[in-house]
Protein backbone atom coordinates (compact mmCIF):
# COMPACT_ATOMS: atom_id res chain seq x y z
CA UNK A 1 0.00 0.00 0.00
CA UNK A 2 3.07 2.29 0.07
CA UNK A 3 2.82 4.95 -2.66
CA UNK A 4 -0.65 3.78 -3.60
CA UNK A 5 -1.85 4.13 -0.02
CA UNK A 6 -5.11 6.03 0.28
CA UNK A 7 -4.73 9.65 1.44
CA UNK A 8 -7.07 9.03 4.37
CA UNK A 9 -4.90 6.16 5.62
CA UNK A 10 -1.76 8.29 5.18
CA UNK A 11 -3.49 11.17 6.98
CA UNK A 12 -4.22 8.89 9.93
CA UNK A 13 -0.55 7.88 10.11
CA UNK A 14 0.51 11.53 9.89
CA UNK A 15 -1.86 12.55 12.67
CA UNK A 16 -0.67 9.66 14.81
CA UNK A 17 2.98 10.62 14.31
CA UNK A 18 2.29 14.25 15.17
CA UNK A 19 0.28 13.34 18.27
CA UNK A 20 2.94 10.92 19.45
CA UNK A 21 5.65 13.56 19.04
CA UNK A 22 3.74 16.43 20.62
CA UNK A 23 1.69 14.92 23.42
CA UNK A 24 4.52 14.85 25.94
CA UNK A 25 6.08 18.13 24.83
CA UNK A 26 3.21 20.55 24.30
CA UNK A 27 4.47 22.89 27.04
CA UNK A 28 7.98 22.98 25.51
CA UNK A 29 6.48 23.61 22.08
CA UNK A 30 4.33 26.42 23.48
CA UNK A 31 7.34 28.07 25.13
CA UNK A 32 9.40 27.78 21.94
CA UNK A 33 6.58 29.33 19.91
CA UNK A 34 5.81 32.00 22.50
CA UNK A 35 2.18 30.90 22.93
CA UNK A 36 0.07 29.30 25.65
CA UNK A 37 0.06 25.54 26.05
CA UNK A 38 -3.74 25.64 25.68
CA UNK A 39 -3.28 27.22 22.24
CA UNK A 40 -1.07 24.33 21.16
CA UNK A 41 -3.61 21.88 22.53
CA UNK A 42 -6.45 23.67 20.73
CA UNK A 43 -4.48 23.72 17.46
CA UNK A 44 -3.96 20.01 17.75
CA UNK A 45 -7.58 19.18 18.55
CA UNK A 46 -9.17 21.63 16.08
CA UNK A 47 -6.87 21.41 13.06
CA UNK A 48 -4.71 18.28 13.16
CA UNK A 49 -7.11 16.11 11.17
CA UNK A 50 -7.45 18.67 8.35
CA UNK A 51 -3.73 19.45 8.28
CA UNK A 52 -2.94 15.73 8.11
CA UNK A 53 -5.27 15.34 5.13
CA UNK A 54 -3.66 18.31 3.37
CA UNK A 55 -0.21 16.78 3.87
CA UNK A 56 -1.41 13.35 2.71
CA UNK A 57 -3.04 14.76 -0.44
CA UNK A 58 0.15 16.72 -1.13
CA UNK A 59 2.02 13.40 -1.08
CA UNK A 60 3.97 14.21 2.07
CA UNK A 61 4.84 12.17 5.14
CA UNK A 62 5.79 13.16 8.66
CA UNK A 63 8.87 11.45 10.07
CA UNK A 64 11.14 12.11 13.05
CA UNK A 65 14.02 14.49 12.37
CA UNK A 66 16.61 11.72 12.78
CA UNK A 67 15.09 9.70 9.93
CA UNK A 68 16.59 9.84 6.44
CA UNK A 69 14.75 9.40 3.16
CA UNK A 70 16.29 7.91 0.04
CA UNK A 71 14.79 7.46 -3.42
CA UNK A 72 13.74 3.82 -3.90
CA UNK A 73 15.53 3.53 -7.26
CA UNK A 74 18.79 4.70 -5.64
CA UNK A 75 18.48 2.10 -2.88
CA UNK A 76 17.57 -0.57 -5.45
CA UNK A 77 20.74 0.25 -7.40
CA UNK A 78 22.89 0.05 -4.26
CA UNK A 79 21.35 -3.29 -3.30
CA UNK A 80 21.92 -4.67 -6.79
CA UNK A 81 25.60 -3.65 -6.73
CA UNK A 82 26.08 -5.07 -3.23
CA UNK A 83 24.45 -8.38 -4.19
CA UNK A 84 26.59 -8.64 -7.32
CA UNK A 85 29.76 -7.99 -5.36
CA UNK A 86 28.84 -10.39 -2.56
CA UNK A 87 28.34 -13.19 -5.09
CA UNK A 88 32.07 -12.93 -5.89
CA UNK A 89 33.08 -13.24 -2.24
CA UNK A 90 34.07 -16.80 -1.46
CA UNK A 91 35.91 -16.29 1.81
CA UNK A 92 37.39 -13.63 4.08
CA UNK A 93 40.57 -13.78 1.99
CA UNK A 94 38.60 -12.49 -1.00
CA UNK A 95 38.07 -9.26 0.92
CA UNK A 96 41.81 -8.71 1.57
CA UNK A 97 43.82 -6.24 -0.44
CA UNK A 98 47.41 -4.99 -0.40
Amino acid sequence: MDEQEAPVARANKIASSILKATTRSQSAIAVAMGINESTVSRLMSDHLEKLSLVLAHAGLRVVPVEMRCFPPDYVDALLLMAKQHLRTVESVRTLEWD
